[in-house]
């Protein structure tokens, strides 16, 4: 029995001694009278003790029965009415001592309707009654069927049993068992917070106890959730269902559900209308080409892309969610992602057409006939007006051709096939010029020989190269244009007027503009009976006056030009090679500057190579007498601000020295050739160059390098010339 039910009985002895022997000690009564104290006192010990005990007195003998716990509470029990004065015997033999439970065990089972079932042991009535308090009334009446018995490990065993059926009355359904000093839980909870509540008491048992949890939870805990992506016809994703929707849901709207994971949870939605929302979400998404559904608790999300149709009716699907949800939608018209684009074939008399047209484009042969649609339409309108106006100009020039095919983009127009006559080619120039800004126009026309005379066009871009179209006369072919102009290979196909055998100038001019190639950035030259028209378009920097002053002395007078600057730069950067001159080039600044291969050692001795080189390939000219640079030096000034730009970033600095012949006075010589110089160091600043690493000096004509009294030693003498110096060094005075 425990140490604290023997000191409890011992307590009770003292006490009953005490007040028998104040009643008893040295009186002298009558036997009924002492009969009657001694039922009183000995049904007071009986009260107090831990079980159910009763007393009966006949005269001076005392009957116990009843129950204890062991040997030594019946002894203790004895010893304390035995100790009444006045007792005469005590018996004891109808006590009985309560089992000992083997192991130690209580067992309770909650049932998924919530009832439960109790059996096993418990230490005392008084025990149960604490039981059933601290359960908190999960027992009620249900105590009474534990079974008293003895062997309870310790004066914690009530509390844990208490704890552990607190514990179960959370579980959706489940057993506790407490064995001796083991409590185990089994069963299931919903979520991880309901298994936390669950466990929450049990976190600090008496040393001596151990826990076996056994108990499996029904829910995740997430939220319930959906997203699908819907692309190809086919649906991937995932979410979590309530209990009162399915996957097979998904597969009812569209057709399978393979691709979708989903984790199915066993309890209801937190909200009876959640599967009907996630059911319209679903369909939405089911009108669309592809798109993407999302819903996470009470917010819903449909974006994607579809048809007009497609998209109106996901937005009425989604108008039928409860306002208690929060909905975004962000549709678009879809689109395949292909370039807007058509492929127009023109027999003369009938087209027909294929490719991806915007929404509300029709289009139209070059006879203003609608066109049957053998191609797309995209579902989306044009961004821009490009396409539609490529498609109108395209058209236009396409009927100008005999035959022809006609491709078109919102950067693009390309056509080739039949025509006339040159008289074509021009006439489509000016439809064409009405393309959008910077479209690429690509003609590729044979003209057809109906006996007219040579009528062709040659075209030239300083970075795409030169082409010929049309009739040339017979006798001419592109190899001898090639020549004239300098050229490496003049592309084209041209026709041959074999009646017509006139050159005229032909050559001559193409000759004479050679020799501003360089400077070129695209020209066009036409011939057609016995006239010529030349159009040129100069690099920045060139001086359009001087070259249209050598032009008008020295073309035939049947030939009709026109010069202008390049209006639109390139930008900063942009790289080409230069067909005239084979050499590739950077656009810095506003000029064409030929690219260096920084192949040798950037100092003095290289960078006066580099550039001595550059003087002796072509001397900086000036116009007589005066400091306005010849038009063709401007390729020399490019050249040395190619090389000079390197040299000066590596810290090294430069005189340029500018000398005369001795023809006229000194004074003004020497005037003459320090503004020519200042005239060159202006030109290189205009390229990038520091002013602070050159100096410009005038010699005049002290520093003659060959004999002034012949022609050439004069013009050996007329001369610009470059020195280099290293950061610090000293100048010669």
């Amino acid at each position: 029995m425990p140490e604290s039910h023997v000191r409890k009985l011992f307590g009770c002895l003292v006490l009953i001694s005490g007040v028998g022997g104040l009643g008893y000690i040295g009186a002298t009564q009558n036997a009924v009278h002492m009969q009657s104290a001694i039922a009183t006192y000995a049904q007071a010990m009986a009260d107090g003790s831990r079980h159910s005990v009763q007393t009966q007195v006949t005269g001076r003998d005392v009957s116990v029965t009843g129950l204890v716990t062991d040997q030594t509470e019946l002894a203790v029990l004895q010893a304390m009415f035995n100790s009444l004065d006045g007792v005469r015997v005590v018996d004891v033999s109808r006590v009985e001592i309560l089992p000992v439970a083997d192991p130690y065990f209580m067992e309770a089972i909650r049932q998924i309707d919530g009832s439960i079932t109790i059996l096993g042991v418990i230490p005392s009535d008084a025990d149960r009654d604490v039981l059933v308090e601290k359960s908190d009334g999960l027992l009620d009446d249900l105590a009474a069927d534990l079974t008293l018995a003895a062997g309870v490990p310790d004066a914690d065993w009530v509390t844990v049993a208490a704890l552990g059926l607190t514990a179960l009355g959370v579980l959706e359904y489940g057993q506790m068992t407490l064995s001796d000093r083991t409590l185990m839980l089994q069963g299931l909870v919903r979520n991880p917070v309901a298994l936390d509540a669950t466990l929450a008491g049990l976190e600090r048992l008496p040393v001596a106890y151990r826990l076996i949890n056994q108990i499996d939870v029904v829910d995740d805990g997430t939220p319930l959730r959906l997203a699908l992506t819907l692309r190809d016809e086919t649906v991937v994703g995932e979410g979590k269902f309530p209990s009162d929707i399915t996957a097979n849901a998904i597969a009812d709207i569209f057709g399978t559900s393979e691709g979708v994971t989903t984790i199915q949870s066993v309890i209801p939605a937190f909200d009876p209308q959640w599967p009907m929302v996630a059911r319209t979400a679903m369909d939405g998404l089911s009108q669309l080409i592809d798109g993407v559904v999302e819903i996470t608790g009470r917010d819903v999300s449909l974006t994607g892309t579809g048809t007009p149709e497609g998209i109106a009716q996901a937005g009425t699907f989604l108008a039928t969610v409860p306002d208690t949800y929060t909905v975004t939608v962000d549709l678009d018209l879809w689109d395949d992602g292909a370039p807007l684009e058509f492929t127009m074939q023109w027999d003369g008399s009938v087209a027909s057409a294929s490719g991806k047209y915007p929404a509300g484009f029709t289009l139209r042969d070059p006879a203003g006939v609608a066109v049957a649609n053998a191609g797309t339409n995209s579902f989306r309108p044009a961004e821009t007006v490009r396409f539609s106006t490529n498609a109108a100009v395209g058209t236009s020039a396409l009927g100008l051709m005999s035959t022809g095919t006609l491709r078109v983009t919102e950067t693009v127009i390309t056509l080739t096939g039949t025509a006339a006559s040159p008289q074509a080619w021009l006439a489509m120039g000016d439809v064409l010029a009405n393309a959008a800004p910077d479209t690429e126009i690509t003609r590729e026309i044979t003209y057809l020989d109906d006996g007219s005379p040579a009528a062709w066009t040659l075209t030239y871009d300083a970075a795409e190269g030169a082409i010929i179209v049309g009739r040339l006369p017979a006798g001419l072919v592109i190899g001898d244009i090639d020549l004239a102009l300098g050229l490496d290979a003049i592309s084209g196909i041209p026709a041959t007027a074999l009646d017509d055998t006139d050159f005229g100038s032909i050559l001559e001019t193409l000759q004479i503009v050679a020799d501003y190639m360089p400077e070129i950035e695209t020209l066009t030259y036409a011939h057609a009976e016995d006239q010529s028209a030349l159009d040129l378009v100069l690099s920045p920097g060139v001086d359009l006056d001087l070259v249209a002053n050598a032009l008008a002395e020295r073309l035939s007078t049947d030939v009709a030009f026109s010069l202008s600057p390049l209006e639109v730069l390139p930008e900063t950067g942009t790289i080409r090679t230069n067909v005239a001159t084979g050499l590739d080039e950077t656009f810095t600044g506003s000029f064409w500057l030929p690219n260096v291969a920084l192949n040798f050692d950037v100092d003095v001795v290289a960078c006066a190579a580099q550039t001595s080189n550059i003087l002796e390939r072509g001397q900086i000219e000036f116009l007589s007498s005066s400091v306005r640079l010849d038009a063709t030096s401007i390729r020399t000034i490019n050249a040395l601000a190619a090389v000079i730009l390197p040299c000066v970033a590596a810290d090294l600095t430069l005189d340029i020295g500018g000398h005369t012949d001795s023809s006229g006075d000194e004074p003004t010589n020497k005037a003459l050739s320090q503004d020519r110089a200042n005239a060159v160091r202006a030109a290189l600043i205009a390229r990038g160059v520091p002013d602070v690493a050159m100096t410009a000096f005038g010699f005049g004509q002290t520093q003659p390098i060959a004999d002034n009294e012949t022609p050439e030693g004069r013009a050996a003498n007329r001369r610009t010339d470059i020195t280099w110096f290293a950061q610090g060094a000293l100048r010669d005075p």
